[in-house]
């Protein structure tokens, strides 16, 4: 296999270990350990971590090689700023633009979404309603705002994912995306933009409260404990399985 596609898929598997949590904020990163989990040989996997170093989420550490980012209060609220910009930016640009395919492709999603929900396939409708956000970005038609929220929302999602959402919270997510939708449908881009700040406004309070009650599970997350890597080899290979953490 090409050199380029095994640091492609040695990016893509390290980035998903971060985003699940299976690889911990504040973690050692070892090269070797990496490669023999991936099964690859050492180069992919360092020109990996490089890559996935300038997109803020591994830190090269002085004489000990890379570990996984951990993220401050601080800069979660700024990223929180910067994707309810994005996001409300978005949104009213897709009010403006939206095309036949993008509406067909939206009313799917949120009909999957619903679906679901009422399943009580939490996992799923997580992804779902995440990916609702990518494709109002679509429509935005506007590739730089898209790109860039990409690369915001990957980064924000790994927090959310820690057990924070729970199914009530998922349906109110759910009937605020409806809103949002049907403003855009309506091509009304003042009133799109308004309910994806209302919806962003309601979700970076309800994170923010949790990251910043001392008592909530999820500040051993955030806590830095550098820890080994521990991954045997076949527990994450290059599909993305694993069999657990």
């Amino acid at each position: 296999m090409p050199k380029k596609a095994l640091t492609d898929k040695a990016y893509e598997q390290i980035k998903a270990w971060i985003l699940d949590f299976s690889l911990k904020p504040g973690s050692h990163l070892s090269i070797g350990e990496l490669a023999d989990a991936l099964g690859i040989s050492r180069t992919p996997v360092r020109e990996a971590l490089s890559r996935l170093e300038q997109k803020h989420m591994v830190a090269r550490m002085p004489m000990k090689g890379f570990a996984v980012k951990v993220l401050d209060l601080r800069e979660i609220e700024d990223l929180f700023e910067v994707r309810t910009a994005i996001e409300i930016l978005a949104a009213r640009q897709a009010a403006r633009r939206l095309t036949e395919n993008s509406r067909a492709q939206i009313a799917e999603s949120l009909q999957s979404t619903a679906t679901t929900i009422e399943k009580g396939e939490k996992s799923h409708s997580l992804n779902l309603e995440q990916n609702f956000h990518v494709k109002i970005l679509e429509a935005s038609g506007n590739i730089a705002l898209a790109e860039i929220g990409r690369g915001v929302l990957e980064r924000i999602w790994g927090i959310q994912r820690f057990g924070l959402v729970t199914f009530d919270d998922l349906y109110l997510a759910h009937e605020q995306h409806l809103e949002i939708f049907e403003a855009m449908i309506r091509k009304t881009a003042d009133r799109a933009a308004s309910l994806m700040r209302e919806h962003m406004e309601h979700t970076t309070r309800f994170l923010m409260d949790r990251l910043k009650d001392h008592t909530d599970a999820i500040q051993n997350v955030l806590a830095v404990k550098p820890a080994n890597v521990n991954l045997r080899a076949g527990d994450g290979n290059l599909n993305g399985s694993k069999n657990g953490r």
